[in-house]
């Protein structure tokens, strides 16, 4: 009766469910990445301009005013309002117009709120998404004790307040556990380095130590990369609303967050490729046990960027041996050392100044 190598036993299994855990954490972060939705058309921008802009530029022209173009025709409407973004569309800049015989609506008619502003100027940067088959009426006289009532426009940009703060907690609470996220998969990751190194002879306790250390390492940093993406903005470190914004070096960020990414990415494809090498030949593991050792390196080194941004001053000693080392001026390191002083004495200050106020 041979013997079969219990160590993969389960692979087939696990790594499937490892790898829908994963993709599924990682498309989550990439959903909310993305960004909000598009203003919608009916339930946002339609109230506005039967509320405020029918009554003047709708099928019955009011006395003393001209009625440039219709916006109960959506034709009319979408050439007046254009097709290159709100700063070059003729419709909102008489929105948001100085001028006060130029400003739409007029002022003494009604007044956009700066929610309803953002909306429209949204909307059209969008592009102008107006579905057609939609019939725009007046609704200016039914509206209009709500529209003029301050407690109407409070209410509205109290709620909006509301969602902002409570949408914002949420993304704090998930940034707030990055700092407890992070030390497991880096202490795992370089485990399995180690683990790998030494079982590069054939060692089979080590190899199953490296393997599992490996896929606990990589679940780890997926959820450290969803915290840090949240930790970041929380920390003014540096944030991505934008694409161009995850290529921008100049943020503090850029290099702890690229290397964490680029390495969360290469544990996840290691960790499949390692369970198909398993499941093949349980012998059969040089290759990713040496990419393995390779992304140790690496998870080590985003480690050590974490720890640079979090405690600058912790690493000057470090850093200016290495100075020395590859031949380069300290001076860049000494700037960042003073710089580090500066922010310590000012919370230091700011704690002064919040105990005497208490006081």
């Amino acid at each position: 009766m041979t013997s079969k190598n219990t160590s993969v036993f389960a692979v087939p299994f696990v790594g499937r469910k490892l790898f829908v855990i994963s993709f599924a954490i990682y498309a989550c972060l990439a959903s909310v990445s993305i960004g909000q939705e598009k203003v919608d058309f009916v339930k946002t921008i339609q109230p506005i301009f039967e509320q405020h802009c029918v009554v003047c530029h709708g099928p019955v022209e009011q006395e003393d005013e001209e009625n440039d173009f219709r916006i109960d025709d959506r034709e009319d409407a979408l050439d007046f309002i254009g097709e290159d973004g709100a700063e070059d569309s003729d419709l909102f800049q008489l929105m948001v117009s100085e001028e006060e015989e130029e400003l739409m609506p007029p002022p003494e008619h009604s007044k956009l709120t700066p929610a309803q502003l953002a909306s429209v100027k949204t909307w059209i940067d969008e592009g102008a998404d107006w579905p057609e088959g939609i019939e725009l009426v007046d609704k200016s006289k039914k509206d209009e004790n709500a529209a003029d009532s301050p407690k109407s426009v409070d209410s509205e940009d109290e709620a909006a307040k509301k969602a902002d703060k409570k949408t914002e907690q949420i993304f704090n609470a998930i940034g707030s556990l990055h700092t407890a996220a992070i030390h497991l998969p880096i202490g795992l990751l370089l485990a399995s380095g180690l683990f790998a190194f030494f079982s590069l002879r054939g060692n089979f306790v080590m190899s199953d130590c490296a393997y599992y250390c490996l896929w606990l390492g990589t679940l780890g940093a997926i959820v450290a990369c969803v915290t840090g993406w949240w930790y970041s903005p929380m920390e003014h470190r540096g944030d991505v609303t934008q694409f161009a914004d995850l290529l921008d070096q100049t943020q503090d960020i850029f290099w702890h967050r690229t290397g964490g990414l680029v390495v969360t990415a290469a544990a996840l494809l290691l960790a499949l490729f390692a369970a198909g090498a398993r499941n093949r030949d349980p012998d059969d593991g040089m290759l990713w046990k040496l990419g393995l050792i390779l992304l140790a390196g690496g998870i080590g080194w985003v480690g050590h960027t974490g720890g640079e941004l979090a405690y600058p001053n912790h690493y000057k000693d470090l850093n200016a041996v290495y100075q020395s080392v590859i031949g380069g001026s300290a001076d860049k390191g000494e700037a960042k050392e003073e710089e580090a002083r500066k922010e310590d004495s000012a919370e230091v200050g700011e704690t002064s100044d919040e105990a005497d106020s208490a006081e």
